[in-house]
């Protein structure tokens, strides 16, 4: 968990500094997403898995935690969308049109 956290944070700083350098692109922007939303809700499961029946009360804060990620899923774009915009940055084909 904390090998993909600290992925997560490396990858978002990458393209914060993208963004104030050279310039970030559309689907590197989609990539970031996909990627950090993704691992972050994998690294909830676990830690709900590792806390068994606790993972799921509100004693701990994972199941909040995940819940609301659930929501970030879909307001910083869902998956398909993603897949979408990095398929036509690597096509050229816009499979949503």
């Amino acid at each position: 968990m904390a090998v993909e956290l600290t992925n997560g944070t490396l990858l978002a700083l990458h393209l914060g500094r993208r963004k104030d350098g050279p310039g970030l692109r559309p689907e590197q922007v989609s990539i970031g997403k996909l990627n950090n939303v993704s691992k972050a809700l994998e690294i909830c499961r676990t830690a709900r898995t590792i806390l068994g029946a606790n993972g799921i009360s509100l004693e701990y804060p994972v199941i909040r935690h995940m819940t609301n990620l659930e929501s970030v899923l879909t307001y910083e774009g869902t998956p398909e969308m993603h897949t979408l915009v990095i398929g036509q940055a690597m096509t050229g084909l816009p499979a949503f049109r």
